[in-house]
């Protein structure tokens, strides 16, 4: 037979196991369960989730017993880190362009040099000048041409939405 105790243990046990588990709304497991995948596979958590966590507990230290805000209130609170963090983005992502048309650039110019001295020519200073100034132009006219090329992907796109929807209007009446 067993001890009363442990079976009391054992009961509160279980219906706590069996609280927590109703608890769980189907999102909130389907959420879990996404994570603990992505876990698995990554090895870690997303950032942003990894941050609200952080956040999360932050917030269940300085503040014990209250209730955990929403995540938008718990990010309204975390404002400035969150711009830091877009600013911060930003900044790796143009250095990393930098250094991406910096190497272009110098392939390109080690691609002349190369030319130049299969064919046994030495340019002055004047002549790698004019070749940078026609190297930029045609960076110029290549942002431009990619700028135009998104503009008429754009128009091409709502065209083509705007026919969709003139086709569903005949196909009603």
């Amino acid at each position: 037979m067993m001890n009363p105790s442990l079976l009391a243990t054992s009961l509160l046990v279980g219906l706590a196991a069996a609280t927590a588990a109703q608890a769980e709304t189907p999102y909130e497991r389907n959420q879990r369960e996404q994570l603990e995948k992505y876990q698995r596979e990554h090895g870690s958590l997303p950032p942003d989730v990894e941050q609200r966590l952080r956040w999360e507990r932050e917030w269940k230290a300085q503040h014990p017993g209250q209730p955990l805000p929403s995540a938008g209130a718990l990010q309204k609170l975390h404002r400035d880190e969150t711009s830091a963090n877009i600013k911060a983005g930003f900044a790796d992502m143009r250095a990393r362009r930098q250094a991406e048309l910096r190497r272009e650039h110098q392939m390109a110019r080690d691609h002349q040099a190369r030319q130049n001295a299969a064919q046994h020519v030495t340019w002055s200073p004047a002549q790698w000048q004019a070749w940078e100034r026609q190297y930029d132009l045609a960076q110029q006219r290549k942002a431009q041409d990619y700028l135009k090329a998104v503009e008429l992907s754009g128009e091409m796109a709502r065209k083509e939405k705007e026919r969709e929807e003139d086709e569903k209007r005949w196909k009603q009446k």
